[in-house]
């Protein structure tokens, strides 16, 4: 009634969790408010929570259900933990399907399979090429996302390495672009591309990514094996 001090530490421990929010805090006709919302006290915490989740609305209906009206430090967890527990909620939920899982065929030769990608770091754009025999990889600098310069370096890349007999990418306009097309026809390469929002199809080039986006110290001991040209 008299306001929460500014020190934390000055508060008992039951009161802490609300001092993030002491300046929403409220008492009106002897309830505490965060805003609009009621403050619940613990002795009353169960009982909210089964009537929150009396209609079994799903954990994301249940939580909106419950930030429109009350509030109590913790309770979006303590929330999704109660509705885990419901043999209903779970029988109804709404899940995507998980897709069998298809695994690349082996490789019998060095560069006879690689796969492609384009990224973005700190601002520039690289084409990062990935030989799925051998794990080696490089990294090329790219002046702009254009098929034909990403037509230009994939060749750069292939009189070094040799013409592989198929290349994986992802369905960006570069990879699926007339221009890569014809290239791929001249060159007498496969090109497969990945499924739509499934960039799992295209595993091994995101995995270079990541590899590639960690601070150098972390990969030094393996850049003997790959190259990035600028």
């Amino acid at each position: 009634m008299k306001g929460l001090p500014n020190e934390k530490h000055s508060l008992p421990d039951d009161v802490k969790p609300f001092f993030c929010v002491r300046d929403e805090m409220a008492v009106y006709d002897g309830l505490i408010f965060k805003g609009e919302r009621i403050v619940v006290p613990k002795s009353l915490r169960s009982t909210m929570k089964k009537e929150i989740h009396s209609s079994h609305i799903g954990r994301e209906g249940c939580l909106r259900r419950a930030t429109e009206s009350m509030f109590w430090p913790g309770m979006n967890s303590e929330l999704k933990e109660y509705i885990a527990e419901c043999a209903i909620c779970r029988q109804h939920e709404i899940r995507q399907q998980r897709e069998p899982l298809m695994s690349h065929e082996l490789t019998k030769r060095p560069w006879e399979k690689v796969g492609t990608d384009i990224f973005t770091y700190d601002g520039d754009d690289f084409l990062v090429t990935v030989d799925y025999f051998s794990n080696y990889w490089e990294v090329d600098k790219l002046q702009d996302t254009k098929a034909t310069t990403t037509v230009r370096k994939l060749k750069a890349q292939f009189a070094r390495h040799g013409i592989p007999d198929v290349v994986l990418s992802d369905n960006g306009p570069q990879f699926s672009s007339e221009k890569f097309n014809h290239f791929a026809d001249v060159w007498s390469f496969e090109h497969r591309t990945s499924s739509p929002d499934h960039p799992q199809g295209n595993g091994k080039a995101e995995s270079v990514v990541k590899t590639v986006k960690r601070p150098r110290s972390s990969y030094g001991k393996r850049r003997r094996r790959e190259k990035i040209h600028i």
